[in-house]
């Protein structure tokens, strides 16, 4: 999904997180259930791509 390897489709081509504590998370569920973790990654040393990666699924689930 991101070119870091942050963020990838699982099986059922859902993005999930691929690292840390939610690792194997569904990302829209994690940010969701933690909205912090959004600011956290957005505040912290990841690529500029993973972020905006990381912000277009945020704002495609709250169109949902």
């Amino acid at each position: 999904m991101d070119f870091a390897g942050r963020i990838v489709y699982n099986e059922e081509d859902v993005e999930v997180f691929n690292f840390g504590k939610y690792k194997g998370k569904p990302v829209s569920e994690v940010l969701d259930k933690d909205p912090g973790y959004y600011g956290w990654m957005m505040n912290g040393d990841f690529p500029l791509y993973t972020k905006k990666v990381l912000t277009s699924i945020k704002l495609d689930s709250i169109k949902k």
